[in-house]
């Protein structure tokens, strides 16, 4: 029930969006037209080129990818995912992000094109979707919580179950009021059968229930019989099974006395309560499979992000191309041959690769690395040292701005990194590593990262590398790279951290 009253609510959502959109295609089309007329009535100087637009069929092409970037910019935004919003604030925020994303994406198709559209159209009809979208979610969001106040269209949910998952399922069940999902009781299956309004030995459930937002905490049902007698007592629509683990033989008995009364029941398939680990359902044929994975898992926003991956670092290498050999001459010059240093690393789940700089040290300086272990400024398995004397004239330069990381675009465009990500290790390193650290492997590594935003080679302790490191991975987002990468320009740009 819960994820089909979602999936209605986003439909909904999703329509209204696409229809104002067009409206606002329309508007901002005649709009725009119309500014020439009341710049001569009221003596305005605004500037237009041209005393009026071209045929409205001609703009059509800005519909249809504007149509497709705000659909693709407001799913990676969340707008779909929840209704929990309650502030026009931060409804605001998304509405102006997408916009924002789709006024640059229609700069860019215009500009390859060579399509001379009135720039002045594109802001209008950006601007209107912005204000008309955030105008709509807040108009949605009081009329459902005025609907919900008023006790309309609500369903009865029991939960079964008086640990974590309870508590979290409660929780999402109360940031989502817009659901009209109504928790009228929780079931204890391991219990004795009894039924008490207030139960003393549930104290600490009921406090953890009232602060996830759930007033109802008194109804706690005990064993099968309360079990059975609650799906009576409370017209439950919907059963929600949690913490399972202990009481499976009696969760089967359960199942069945809500099959035969008609009532429709759920499991929550994350079975063992891991705080990092996350599982999903799929299906073998026709047998269902939980699967259980850490963050990021295989989330189709990481197919997105290999393909913006491939497309930038191409991008780029072309462009760099006149600069990167200007890069090659001057470390050939400085310090000989090679110019490309090239080194094995840790990647993805422990894949080996060859990752690729330009040469910054001596050609001896792995040599020289055993000497030199005695002044690692480094607490943990990662070499770093301040001034280090095997770096070169050339190469101190080309490390204080980052520049000896750029042929690593050509491990991107290969696949072995990624953009953002954490830094890929050595192997060396890796088989230092404690078996809590072996995480931040799990994904693809990087050219920035969250530390090197966040003070770069400042950070002497490697315990703090690595949680910046699963910090990232267990609240990934494309939302999340993108603010990585806008931060990682004036990292390098004034050399924060850099040495």
């Amino acid at each position: 029930m819960l994820k089909e009253n979602w999936r209605l609510v986003s439909r909904i959502e999703r329509l209204g969006d696409f229809m104002i959109i067009i409206a606002s295609f329309f508007l901002a089309y005649y709009t725009r037209s119309s500014l020439i007329f009341w710049n001569d009535v009221f003596g305005w100087e605004l500037n237009f080129r041209g005393d009026s637009l071209a045929p409205l069929k001609d703009y059509f092409i800005v519909l249809g990818v504007g149509l497709a970037a705000y659909m693709f910019s407001l799913a990676i935004l969340g707008a779909y995912s929840s209704m929990r919003l309650s502030s026009p604030w931060q409804l605001l925020r998304i509405s102006l992000l997408s916009s924002g994303f789709v006024f640059i994406t229609l700069a860019a198709v215009l500009f390859l094109l060579k399509l001379d559209f009135s720039r002045s159209f594109v802001g209008l009809f950006c601007g209107y979707v912005a204000i008309l979208l955030s105008a709509q979610r807040f108009v949605v969001l009081r009329l459902l919580r005025y609907w919900r106040q008023r006790g309309h269209n609500f369903r009865n949910v029991m939960i079964c179950g008086v640990g974590e998952q309870a508590v979290r399922i409660a929780r999402e069940i109360a940031k989502r009021r817009e659901l009209g999902i109504r928790v009228r009781a929780f079931a204890d299956l391991a219990a004795q059968d009894e039924v008490r309004s207030v139960v003393p030995e549930y104290k600490a459930f009921r406090a953890a229930i009232r602060k996830a937002g759930q007033p109802q905490t008194g109804r706690i049902a005990k064993g099968i019989a309360g079990f059975s007698r609650s799906l009576e007592e409370y017209a439950i629509d919907e059963v929600i099974f949690t913490d399972i683990v202990e009481v499976m033989a009696t969760v089967e008995e359960a199942l069945l006395i809500a099959a035969e009364q008609g009532v429709r029941t759920t499991i929550a398939a994350d079975l063992f309560s891991i705080g990092m680990v996350k599982s999903g359902l799929s299906y073998f044929g026709g047998m269902p499979l939980i699967h259980f994975q850490t963050p990021p898992g295989d989330r189709w926003e990481l197919n997105v992000k290999r393909v913006i991956d491939i497309i930038v670092s191409a991008m780029a290498l072309i462009l760099l191309a006149p600069f990167l050999l200007l890069i090659a001459l001057a470390v050939w010059a400085g310090s000989g041959r090679p110019v490309i240093f090239t080194q094995t690393r840790v990647g993805l789940n422990g894949r080996l690769f060859s990752m690729y700089k330009f040469r910054s040290m001596r050609r001896d300086a792995a040599l020289q690395q055993k000497e030199l272990l005695a002044r690692n400024e480094m607490l943990g398995p990662l070499f770093k040292l301040k001034d280090d004397p095997r770096v070169t004239g050339v190469g101190r330069w080309l490390r204080r701005y980052s520049l000896d990381e750029l042929p690593q675009l050509w491990n991107v465009l290969r696949g072995d990194m990624s953009l953002v990500g954490p830094r890929p290790p050595v192997p060396g390193e890796v088989s230092l590593y404690e078996r809590r650290n072996r995480r931040r492997l799990s994904m693809r590594p990087g050219l920035t990262c969250t530390w090197q935003v966040s003070g770069r080679n400042d950070i002497k302790n490697f315990e703090s590398l690595v949680a910046l490191d699963l910090d990232y991975i267990d609240n990934w987002s494309l939302g999340r790279d993108f603010l990585l990468l806008m931060k990682t320009i004036p990292a390098v740009l004034f050399a924060n951290g850099a040495r």
